[in-house]
């Protein structure tokens, strides 16, 4: 699936639920929700649970989605497959070093 595809799901939805909240309180509710769900990611892992691990990671997604839907429609930065392409091209330029176990960071503007 898509990322364009995820984030006009999650618009189309918020608005089908009436979800119709100020600009602030909308951000607030967001990101708590983000890490609440990357936190039950964490808690299937520890326990196990592995087969929570991919619905889990989908509720992720959707919340990091609606974030990227307040930026682009509230503060009209870039969208985010155009980001998200650029940052996969970037990380195909990092090398990975056997000995300390890290990707290199070449030096790049955009992505620190």
């Amino acid at each position: 699936m898509e990322i364009k595809k995820i984030q006009d799901w999650e618009k189309s939805f918020a608005k089908r639920k009436g979800v119709n909240l100020k600009k602030d309180e909308l951000i607030k509710i967001a990101i708590c929700k983000l890490i609440e769900e990357t936190g039950e990611v964490a808690r299937a892992i520890i326990k196990d649970r592995w087969d929570e691990v991919q619905a889990e990671i989908s509720d992720v997604i959707v919340f990091a989605c609606k974030i990227a839907n307040i930026a682009e429609d509230v503060y009209k930065t870039e969208r985010l497959e155009d980001v998200l392409k650029r940052k996969m091209e970037y990380c195909e330029t990092r090398t990975f070093d056997k000995k300390s176990k890290k990707f290199n960071k070449p030096k790049n503007k955009e992505f620190k």
